[in-house]
């Protein structure tokens, strides 16, 4: 299932590194401070905050027709905590008040499924136990990192998952971005395209709720069907 949340236009300029805060809304206000979801293995994925434009300054957000946050999860007590939370801490940050849910639904298929990113990916390269890298499109072999590291991640939802077909293809397209994105003086290499995946329709809908790569509730990795664009408004 998936949440779109939508808030009011902000009341003073929205910073453009703002994941930490709508980090903090989620987990904090809306969950509450030691809820059992944060910093566990989760089933979930929560995007950035949508809607703004950027200032003259280049360092900060407009929201003038508001703002919103997709939500996905095949976790329905997840997704009721969430909506209580919501309904009982309706401030974002900077003005930006909690409206109204939307449900929104997307077809999957037997097949190629055809995807984009709405949050850019992450899919780190770990060189010792405390340093890393990041892989991204432009890396040898790409398709067949990103295959496997989402195959051992289904697998370590559902082992009896049929995924003797599957697979992942990014081709080269001159939109394809990669985008540095900032969190908490983190600076994360994050991959910003078209995803191509091969797979029957169950685990289609379970990556579309999953997301794709690392750090899905924490503002990567959410993604869309791509004949779907005009629900997202961007």
């Amino acid at each position: 299932m998936r949440l779109k949340i939508n808030f009011s236009k902000n009341l003073t300029s929205v910073r453009i590194n703002n994941q930490s805060d709508v980090n903090y809304f989620i987990y904090t206000k809306c969950l509450g401070k030691n809820n059992k979801y944060h910093n566990a293995k989760n089933d979930y994925s929560i995007s950035n905050l949508y809607g703004g434009k950027l200032n003259l300054d280049k360092k900060t957000l407009s929201f003038n027709n508001g703002g919103f946050i997709i939500i996905s999860s095949k976790n329905e007590e997840f997704l009721n905590d969430i909506i209580k939370g919501l309904y009982n801490n309706d401030v974002l940050f900077n003005g930006m008040k909690f409206i109204n849910i939307e449900f929104i639904s997307e077809n999957f298929y037997d097949g190629w499924n055809y995807f984009s990113t709405l949050s850019p990916f992450i899919i780190k390269k770990y060189i010792s136990k405390d340093k890393y890298d990041f892989y991204t499109f432009n890396d040898d072999n790409f398709n067949e990192i990103i295959t496997e590291r989402t195959k051992n991640k289904l697998l370590k939802i559902n082992n009896k998952l049929n995924l003797s077909e599957f697979k992942i293809e990014i081709l080269k397209h001159n939109k394809h971005k990669i985008k540095k994105i900032l969190i908490k003086n983190v600076k994360n290499y994050a991959n910003q395209c078209q995803i191509n995946i091969f797979c029957k329709k169950e685990v289609a809908e379970l990556i579309y709720n999953l997301g794709i790569g690392q750090s899905t509730g924490c503002g990567f990795g959410t993604i869309y069907k791509t004949e779907n664009h005009n629900k997202y408004k961007i």
